[in-house]
């Protein structure tokens, strides 16, 4: 995952305004495996577990489960008043990937984007192949 997008001294100042509105997903399955299972596709209940140790989350986006960030009405759970409280090599692909602007530090809006092959598309498509999997982890 590429983080020439990633402006630390941006992001520190904003404290996570982009992840305001929800928390971005691990888009690439291989790096989800890689971080949370030494690169192996774990089997349901070990993925459960690893879910409930990292509090993660299944989000639907489009009729497709992807690992994310838990939720609440603040936005993503893994930001603190200092910002991602994850690490940047196990953060989130989409949160890797997104373009910050200073205009969100100038007028309290969120104007931070993804490139198109980081978006919501890409990472349905990605994890397509892993549907059986997820779906017997959430139980359905």
């Amino acid at each position: 995952m590429t983080t020439e997008h990633l402006d630390e001294q941006l992001c520190r100042q904003c404290r996570g305004r982009c992840c305001d509105g929800h928390p971005g997903v691990w888009s690439d399955p291989e790096r989800f495996f890689a971080i949370f299972n030494n690169g192996e596709i774990p089997a349901a209940d070990e993925l459960a577990r690893i879910l409930e140790d990292w509090q993660l989350t299944l989000r639907d986006v489009g009729g497709i489960l992807i690992p994310a960030p838990r939720e609440t009405e603040q936005g993503c759970a893994a930001r603190d008043e200092n910002g991602c409280i994850y690490d940047i090599d196990i953060r989130p692909g989409q949160c890797l990937a997104l373009i910050p602007k200073l205009d969100t530090l100038l007028d309290d809006l969120i104007h931070c984007h993804l490139p198109p092959e980081s978006g919501s598309g890409s990472a349905r498509n990605n994890w397509r192949p892993f549907q059986p999997l997820l779906k017997e982890v959430q139980g359905g």
